[in-house]
């Protein structure tokens, strides 16, 4: 019978919750008097009144106001609290789970926002207006029948302070609690306690107005009753131990002599403003598309049965930041598949703070040094700018929108702290590289009639031209999108746009047109064109009859699929929300939006934004120099730490899956000879490699004599040595890997390299597959804006290729960057099978029985060769973005990593000798 009325109950308690959801209040009459009719508003100043750099002080000071109860010696309105309780609660309490949006919470109310709730919630709240929310333990009915003087001290707080100047919601979040760090931006870098644009509007921009759910129901001394949640009383019985404030891990922090360190992805946090219009950082998205844990997920989580969950029994706590991601980092077992989650951890998401980019263009602009004035200050910005249009590109797009004629981005915004600067924001967008509303805003150019749209496109778009939507709106691939929580909270409508999902979004990054400054007047080059050997493969969607393989770039790099052994977790098809506001799920409350308003729908289409290639060793940079590259490796929503090592995990599984097939036949063809056969076939939707010319796949192949106990090698092609230099079969360094110079017959200066192989016979020559360039001095040149002549480039093609392209308007030039270079008419690579054949004819030591050897055949991929480190390390010595990048080389720890010996494994075989 008892176990009968529980179940009604519960039964009674959705019901109610479901039905009263989307109802007004009734608005009340207000009192002729109330109780705190003279209650004093406290003499806090407003935060953007402040100087920044006050900041921390100021935090203290609140810090210091909660704790001294001030805001109830000022006698402000309060909770009236519910079940016989001063506390009530924020959600329902379950089988030791609670179910709160906070903990339980004692709500205080300045005089400003009590006018405003008397006056029946219309216009604005006033600045300086404040509400304080005591934090408990929960459930409320611990502290039935507790007086004032009884209930446990307080020691936690959130705070809602108005200053409608500071952003967009117009108010200033924070929780304050004993014993806190502040926000001083030093590592482990915290997620602010307190600011503006923080991931309380994940919830609170469900409100109906101003962002908050405060009602006279719940105040003391007024007519009405707060809502009471069910508690089936098994706190009762709870034993756990009080969860921590702080889920962060103290980090050793890494201060290396002369190396220049990034500022903390602290300052990266620019929210949208009061009067709207500009790029805001990711950190604003975060709070609405990152993984939830605890009671209300996983959502966007994918949690691993290959270690055991968390309790069910939610530890007591009066930290609300618990009861929103359920557990600390370390404790999270899973893989994080949010949008945020993922991309941050993606290239696009680092662009903004990668020491390979910013070395580069050291080294570009040391040869401008070299020019004579006003040329090189001309040249200088035109790269520099161009540059950022990518790698900064909110940043660069912010500053160009506040300046007529379009503004010159300097180097030093990047590392700027001090947030009253004028151009503190256009840096702190900048780091925060290829981000949210980058791809968001972008839309479709308009081709004028008669033109192809191709042509158009490649004329207008390429080299980060891309064309943008207003500030107040942003674009998703979905038509059902519930607008309201978004746009309230910080201003921006998401609308509907299919160009979300066409290549040609990537293509404006992934096609990179630059001017040859050391050429004739006027030449350009094309310097990585991924979006072009797309477009002429079996893979592309944009012309004509699409085969059977045609598939976009977010097709291969935004799956919708999860797969991980390490994790024990396969996933076909995702089926997750997109958002976490507090939707139609989360308990009820005063004042909120309708419900079809904040309609989150479960995605059966939903997709990842994984976003990765193969560069795993600038993964590993910020992975083991987070403090100096300034980001904070635990995610602040879901609890997890594990997402950087998932990223890198991703990428070890994508060479070794879905990069390239390589296969190996061998036999004997004489007494002392072999002949291998090798086959490697590409099977990414591009070149491999593709993007910036200097990275590289090589081929190694060794043979081994298996006629004793333990194989012998005896001959081999391709081998390195710790540093990912290649080697002869002496283990020395090949004169090709570092172009040394050598006089030929006929007194010419020359420079060793490996040249495109059909046959192989000799340890010295390997098969690389990369681009080679010179420069107008016939140097081989590592430089993006010095490339007059291309020696080599027999990446290997897509399957798919042709020599006219997929239509007409892919021609000239364009067309052209998308054939190989130097290759000798190798009939592989006119084929379309994407596919290349090496034969290696070996002659073996004496006393070794070609019939008895064994073939192991091994493709490796390096996404910064040590020659180009080399060239970046010689070129700018003293350059800071050149040290910095020296030093993160030169201690990076790859034994036991995917990049172990500073090379990429995508795929091996072996084969045995037949006759």
């Amino acid at each position: 019978m008892k176990a009968l009325l529980l179940v009604w109950v519960v039964v009674a308690f959705v019901l109610a919750l479901h039905s009263a959801r989307g109802q007004q209040v009734p608005v009340i009459d207000p009192p002729l008097s109330s109780p705190c009719a003279n209650a004093q508003e406290h003499s806090l100043p407003l935060p953007t009144k402040l100087p920044p750099a006050q900041f921390v002080a100021f935090e203290k000071d609140v810090l210091a106001f909660l704790q001294r109860g001030e805001y109830k010696r000022l006698g402000w309105c309060g909770d009236k609290g519910t079940g016989g309780s001063l506390v009530r609660d924020t959600g329902p309490f379950v089988e030791g789970v609670y179910y709160g949006t906070h903990p339980a919470v004692r709500i205080y109310y300045s005089p400003r926002v009590m006018n405003w709730l008397i006056n029946g919630r219309t216009g604005p709240i006033p600045d300086g207006a404040m509400i304080i929310k005591e934090q408990y333990r929960p459930p409320a009915a611990r502290y039935a029948g507790l007086g004032e003087d009884q209930l446990p001290t307080v020691t936690d707080w959130t705070i809602m302070l108005k200053d409608a100047n500071g952003a967009k919601d117009g108010w200033f979040w924070g929780e304050f609690f004993d014993g806190m760090a502040f926000d001083d931006d030093q590592p482990p870098f915290q997620y602010p306690w307190a600011g503006f644009g923080l991931y309380c509007l994940r919830c609170h921009g469900t409100a109906e107005t101003e962002q908050t759910f405060s009602s006279l129901n719940n105040i003391a001394g007024f007519p009405g009753q707060p809502i009471q949640f069910f508690d089936d009383g098994s706190w009762r019985s709870a034993t756990s131990p009080q969860a921590a404030h702080s889920h962060r891990f103290p980090l050793t922090p890494l201060h290396p002599a002369h190396v220049q360190t990034m500022p903390s992805e602290t300052y990266d946090n620019v929210v949208a403003p009061a009067a709207g219009g500009q790029y805001i950082s990711s950190s604003q998205c975060m709070s609405c598309h990152g993984a939830l844990n605890g009671p209300f997920g996983p959502t966007m989580f994918l949690p691993s049965p290959l270690v055991p969950p968390v309790s069910a029994e939610q530890p007591p706590t009066n930290n609300h930041h618990d009861h929103h991601h359920g557990a600390s980092p370390g404790t999270i077992a899973g893989a994080n598949v949010s949008p945020y989650g993922e991309w941050r951890w993606s290239p696009m998401g680092l662009a903004g703070r990668d020491s390979i980019f910013f070395a580069q263009l050291e080294s570009e602009f040391a040869y401008l040094d070299t020019l004579p004035p006003p040329q090189n200050e001309h040249l200088t910005r035109e790269v520099r700018n161009a540059c950022l249009s990518c790698h900064g590109a909110m940043g660069k797009r912010q500053l160009d929108a506040d300046t007529p004629g379009g503004g010159d981005f300097q180097l030093e915004f990047l590392q700027l702290t001090d947030r009253s600067n004028p151009n503190f924001k256009y840096g702190a967008l900048a780091r925060d590289g290829i981000s949210c509303a980058v791809c968001h805003r972008t839309i479709p150019e308009d081709t004028p009639p008669g033109v192809a749209p191709l042509e158009y496109f490649l004329e207008t778009s390429i080299t980060g031209r891309f064309k943008v939507g207003p500030p107040d709106q942003v674009f998703g691939p979905y038509r059902d999108i519930a607008p309201y929580t978004m746009a309230n909270a910080i201003g921006i409508t998401p609308k509907f746009n299919p160009y979300l999902e066409s290549a040609r979004l990537c293509g404006s990054c992934h096609t990179i047109d630059l001017p040859v400054l050391d050429g004739r007047p006027g030449q350009r080059s094309l310097e990585q064109v991924t979006y072009l050997e797309w477009l002429n493969s079996q893979y592309q969607t944009e012309f004509g009859h699409r085969g059977p393989n045609a598939k976009t770039c977010q097709a291969c790099h935004m799956p919708g699929y999860y797969h991980s052994e390490k994790k024990g977790i396969e996933v076909h098809q995702l089926v997750q929300k997109m958002a976490i506001i507090q939707d139609q799920d989360y308990p009820e409350s005063e004042h909120s939006a309708p419900e079809p308003e904040l309609m989150v729908r479960d995605r059966a289409n939903f997709t990842r934004h994984e976003l990765l290639g193969l560069n795993v060793f600038l993964l590993e940079m910020f992975k083991q120099f987070n403090d100096i590259l300034g980001v904070r490796k635990e995610d602040y929503m879901s609890g997890s730490s594990t997402d950087l090592d998932d990223a890198i995990d991703n990428i070890a599984q994508q060479a070794q899956q879905r990069t390239a097939t390589l296969q190996v036949a061998a036999r004997a063809t004489g007494n002392r000879t072999v002949t291998v056969e090798v086959a490697v076939t590409n099977l990414t939707g591009h070149r491999f490699p593709s993007g910036v010319g200097f990275r590289r796949a090589f081929i190694e192949l060794l043979v081994f004599d298996r006629t004793r106990w333990r194989p012998r090698l005896v001959w081999a092609s391709g081998r390195t040595n710790a540093l990912g230099v290649i080697v002869d079969d002496n283990v020395e360094v090949l004169p090709s890997e570092f172009f040394t110079e050598y006089t030929d017959s006929q007194g010419r200066v020359q420079q060793h390299f490996q040249p495109h192989y059909q046959v192989i016979t000799s340890p010295q020559q390997v098969q690389i597959y990369e681009e080679l360039i010179k420069n107008a001095e016939g140097k081989f040149t590592t430089s993006f804006t010095r490339r007059d002549e291309t020696v080599k480039d027999n990446r290997l093609l897509p399957i798919g290729w042709t020599e006219h392209g997929p239509d007409p308007s892919l021609n000239g030039r364009f067309l052209a960057a998308t054939h190989a270079e130097g290759v000798h008419g190798d009939p592989d690579y006119v084929n379309g099978q994407g596919m290349d054949r090496i034969i290696y004819q070996i002659t073996l030591p004496a006393g070794v029985d070609p019939s008895q050897v064994a073939v192991q055949a091994t493709l490796y991929y390096q996404s910064i060769p040590p020659y180009y480190l080399n060239d970046r390390f010689k070129t700018v010595p003293h350059g800071a973005g050149t040290q910095r990048l020296h030093f993160l080389a030169s201690n990076l720890e790859l034994d036991r990593t995917p990049g172990e010996d500073w090379k990429l494994k995508i795929a091996s075989a072996t084969a045995t000798t037949t006759r």
